[in-house]
């Protein structure tokens, strides 16, 4: 600690000097630095409970984090790990649960980071200790430190052992050095720039004391700290390029292979994090929200310019407009060579942060057109293994969020992944992938489907239910989108069959009810006022939606058998909302004179696969639980099928429905 706070000191010192051999000296201490953190690091995790001697006395050492990866505390979370899978193992006996989800969503989480924490502290090569939490026992660094990102090669005389200069090495700011002064850098940005209060809440709940390590930083404005980072555009530009350029030629070279055989695995790694804190660090700044005032609009033109003149150099000064669409025109020519997916999840948000300068709507089918880019994309580490982990799990739903958010249209994009990508992935191996969709696993079928669901939810909402008297084509396209978020629907709660996990049990069941009453809040206005012009349509939609009804109740009786407390808090709500759709059905019916084409039956108790579940079919109590609606047919030629398997049985009801309710409402 004593020697890296004093390397810290005289970089400090010496970084302003313009004389090449102190340059030199300066990037010699920097590639002291990042060696002897490697050092720390390691004898750190070796003698857990250490307490580093103080290095700054304007704060209480209270106050500053200290966490610490023993040994212990690691092989405590991998038996808790083994008992919470022995644990779901016998929980699950009587279902056919996916192996490859876990038992709920927090539980999923917690599971994967103890695994991950496990595998740091005992595979080789791994960083035990952040050192991050220890930064109330480093120097701070000054701001002018980063002047050093500007040092191309540089020249230096090399000493004997009589300190006679007779040779000379050239030395230049290597990746391990960029990397730390990067995130240094990151940091610092992050820390004054923060736009929301939520962002400086969440750095404060995870940091401790957000102003530790920060004494020097906060004599400056946030205005004086971004004037400064746009001066450092241009170098930070240069180191873009530099990691644009090297995995691009390493992806040239290797024929697309990221994982050839002798690579520099260290190597990839290194330029794969300056990449990820470049684009991080731009993020920061353009993200910055004292841009939109009126005194920082020239600070900000002169930011897009420094970008908009890497693509193409200008002679006169361009409009903002201009400036914006250059910027992101010089951003997009990144996207080819992105190493990671959290690096692709930065771009798009940096992507989306200049667009938003822009009045112009053009940029949004291009980040949804990049977004679907990197989700059609496999991400594979320079070990040839998949990316996988809570991490990347993550960053994945960003994308498919961001992907969707952007997409012209929503319903036909869900469809598409669920019409598409799903079925590729049903036919492919244990290990497989979607071929459309490479992130599309059954590792990541849990993220598509949350946010499938969530995205369509939204998006049925903005469904106007509109009036009576508004035009044919309002309404026939109001019920053509219907039609597709209901066939939609119907597609995503049918893969429960398939992929029956509690984690997307409890996803369907919640965002089922919200969608069911999105319908009755927005959709069954709509065919009040428009059944009798669009009957078929109306027909068509509800009984599409029937069916899915009927798997939402299938579950309600699959969820009761397992008796899980987590699940069955869901059902109440949903089966109220399921009678209220039977009792909203009829009363459309009624307003439209066709009361006699409804009719209303009792559904049996069915598993998720249409197995007859005979304890609670032979109960009476529930009877008033289970009612559905029904469009025209006989009950008694459905109860004499029961030998059929479920969907045959859907698919046969479904077309007598089609017969029946033909004949009843010609009546009108």
């Amino acid at each position: 600690f004593h020697a890296l706070n004093w390397f810290r000191e005289v970089v400090n010192a010496f970084s302003k000097q313009q004389d090449t051999e102190m340059k030199g000296k300066v990037l010699l201490r920097l590639q002291n630095i990042t060696h002897l953190q490697v050092l720390l690091e390691k004898c750190l995790a070796a003698t857990p409970g250490y307490v580093p001697p103080l290095a700054n006395f304007d704060v209480e050492i209270t106050e500053a984090p200290l966490t610490t990866a023993p040994a212990a505390p690691a092989k405590k979370g991998k038996k808790d790990q083994k008992s919470k899978k022995k644990q779901k193992s016998e929980d699950n006996k009587n279902s056919s649960t996916d192996s490859s989800q876990t038992e709920d969503p927090a539980e999923e989480s917690q599971v994967q980071s103890e695994n991950t924490q496990g595998k740091e502290n005992i595979e080789e090569g791994k960083i035990l200790i952040n050192l991050n939490n220890y930064r109330a026992y480093f120097r701070e660094l000054d701001t002018d430190v980063f002047i050093v990102l500007r040092c191309g090669l540089v020249t230096k005389s090399v000493l004997d052992t009589e300190l006679h200069t007779k040779a000379t090495e050239v030395v230049q700011l290597s990746s391990p050095e960029l990397v730390f002064l990067l995130e240094d850098l990151y940091h610092k940005l992050d820390y004054m720039l923060a736009t929301t209060a939520t962002n400086k809440m969440l750095f404060l709940k995870v940091q401790g004391d957000r102003d530790v390590g920060f004494s020097h930083l906060r004599q400056k404005t946030p205005q004086a700290l971004a004037q400064f980072a746009v001066e450092l555009l241009n170098p930070l530009c240069n180191h873009l390029e530099n990691a644009h350029n090297f995995f691009q030629v390493l992806t040239a070279e290797n024929n697309g292979v990221v994982d050839v055989l002798g690579a520099d695995v260290k190597e990839q790694q290194q330029m794969a994090a300056c990449y990820q804190l470049l684009l991080q660090i731009l993020n920061t700044l353009f993200a910055w929200c004292g841009f939109a005032q009126n005194g920082n609009r020239k600070l900000l033109k002169l930011a897009l310019g420094v970008l908009a003149n890497r693509l193409k150099a200008g002679d006169g000064e361009l409009e903002l407009e201009e400036l914006i669409r250059q910027t992101f025109r010089y951003l997009q020519n990144f996207h080819s060579s992105i190493p990671r997916c959290a690096t692709a999840v930065t771009l798009t948000q940096l992507l989306m942060v200049i667009a938003k300068k822009s009045l112009d709507n053009q940029y949004k089918e291009k980040i949804a057109s990049i977004a679907r880019g990197f989700l059609c994309q496999s991400w594979v580490l320079p070990t040839g293994e998949k990316e996988k982990g809570n991490k990347y799990n993550e960053a994945l739903e960003t994308l498919l969020c961001i992907y969707l958010k952007h997409a012209d249209d929503v319903l036909k994009s869900v469809e598409e992944i669920a019409g598409v990508g799903i079925p590729e992935l049903l036919n492919s191996t244990k290990d497989g992938s979607s071929h459309t969709f490479p992130t599309l696993s059954r590792q990541t079928f849990l993220v598509f489907y949350r946010v499938m669901m969530r995205e369509l939810d939204k998006s049925v909402k903005s469904i106007s239910a509109g009036l009576q008297s508004d035009p044919t084509e309002v309404q026939t396209e109001k019920l053509l989108r219907w039609n597709v978020a209901v066939r939609d629907f119907h597609i995503l709660v049918n893969l429960v069959k398939v992929f029956d996990s509690r984690p997307v049990l409890a996803v369907c069941l919640k965002h089922g009810r919200l969608f069911i009453e999105s319908f009755l809040k927005h959709g069954m206005p709509l065919l009040d006022n428009s059944f009798k012009k669009h009957r078929e349509d109306a027909q068509s939609l509800l009984k599409t939606l029937q069916l899915s009804t009927r798997q939402l109740h299938h579950m309600c009786g699959h969820t009761k058998l397992n008796q899980d407390t987590n699940l069955t808090n869901h059902v109440p709500p949903l089966k109220r909302l399921l009678e209220l759709f039977v009792c909203r059905v009829k009363a459309m019916l009624t307003i439209n004179k066709c009361q006699v084409a409804f009719w209303l039956g009792n559904l049996k108790n069915r598993d998720l696969q249409g197995g007859e579940i005979l304890s609670q079919a032979e109960s009476q109590q529930e009877s008033g639980d289970d009612e559905e609606s029904e469009l025209p047919e006989d009950n008694a030629e459905e109860e004499s099928e029961e030998d059929l398997d479920g969907d045959e049985s859907d698919t046969r009801k479904a077309t007598k429905d089609d017969e029946g309710i033909s004949e009843d409402t010609d009546c009108d």
